[in-house]
């Protein structure tokens, strides 16, 4: 047994072998994240963000003035009869 294991060592050493697991490693995407979906500009572009990540229903949406920022408030029934809170920050120039 100690003898086929070294033997199956040895051969994975062999330089294109190694080669071979370095460009697999190379090409394999680091850390791929999705990116964060951009900051709404209206109401109706928050409704549509969450509609597009969140199955179920909407019950109610509404934008309000926070300081210098925009929130819209979001409220969605789920498939699982679940009601969902959202909040999303608007972009810099959006409007409630």
């Amino acid at each position: 047994m100690d003898k086929d294991w070294n033997a199956a060592v040895g051969r994975l050493r062999h330089p294109g072998v190694v080669a071979l697991l370095a460009v697999l490693l190379l090409a394999m995407p680091v850390g791929a994240q999705p990116q964060a979906p951009a900051a709404p500009q209206s109401l109706e572009d928050a409704v549509a963000q969450v509609e597009r990540s969140q199955a179920g229903r909407i019950l109610s949406a509404r934008g309000e003035q926070r300081g210098s920022s925009v929130v819209y408030r979001i409220r969605v029934l789920t498939p699982d009869s679940e009601v969902r809170n959202f909040e999303i920050v608007g972009a810099e120039d959006a409007r409630p």
